[in-house]
């Protein structure tokens, strides 16, 4: 019973802990791909961040998910 999107949506505003104005886009996915971050403002490392318990890096005051590079 997975469900995706149906099309590209974004939204813009200013980043709570950076202050800098941001953009999210939400794209459809493939089957079995979950929920994946994509960091663009990361060209130089792996800047695919899946959203899953194994990759929670830190809790304290937020949940923060990192992969192997770091990101």
């Amino acid at each position: 019973m997975q469900k995706t999107v149906q099309s590209d949506i974004s939204f813009k505003g200013i980043g709570l802990h950076s202050g800098q104005d941001i953009t999210l886009t939400i794209r459809p996915a493939d089957e079995d791909t979950g929920i994946v971050f994509l960091r663009t403002d990361i060209t130089d490392k792996d800047n695919r961040i899946p959203a899953l318990w194994d990759r929670v890096a830190d809790t304290r005051l937020c949940t923060v998910i990192a992969n192997a590079d770091g990101v």
